[in-house]
């Protein structure tokens, strides 16, 4: 059995299919988002889902992603953990929906924490600063990148 790992080609094709016509990714990484099924749900509720919705999710606790953010928005694109080349879901929150994010670095060096609020709803995403077993570009870098756009955008 081949294992199909995350990857940068399936990174910019699926974050590509719900990025908004006149914006462009400023920092594209992956990560798991860590949500509970009420989160989900809200988000499934308040953003432009296309396809599958947050009833396909259910209560999954940890979901690998694909992170986009545009000026405007924090796009993810949601994979299956077994095929992460089957969406789970498109997830896309405006970026005037959230009021704070915090960063924490993880028990695991290299490992960030990020918390965004937005609404009455949180969700947390793991980064991880290196993409083991895959080609995704950047990681690092756009982890570092990621962490300093979120809270800006919380500070103006």
């Amino acid at each position: 059995m081949i294992m199909i790992t995350m990857n940068e080609k399936d990174k910019n094709e699926m974050l590509d299919s719900i990025l908004n016509e006149k914006e462009e990714y400023l920092c594209k990484l992956w990560g798991v988002l860590m949500a509970d099924s009420k989160t989900y749900a809200a988000i499934g509720g308040l953003s432009a889902i296309v396809g599958g919705g947050a009833a396909a999710l259910g209560a999954l606790s940890n979901a690998y992603c694909y992170i986009g953010v545009t000026e405007q928005h924090l796009n993810f694109v949601v994979v299956d953990s077994v095929n992460v080349r089957n969406i789970k879901n498109r997830i896309s929150i405006p970026m005037e929906c959230i009021t704070k994010a915090e960063v924490k670095g993880g028990l695991l060096p290299g490992r960030k924490v990020v918390t965004v609020y937005f609404e009455k709803n949180k969700l947390k995403i793991s980064l991880m600063n290196n993409a083991v077993g895959s080609d995704i570009q950047g990681q690092k870098e756009n982890v570092e990148r990621f962490c300093q756009m979120i809270q800006k955008v919380c500070k103006n």
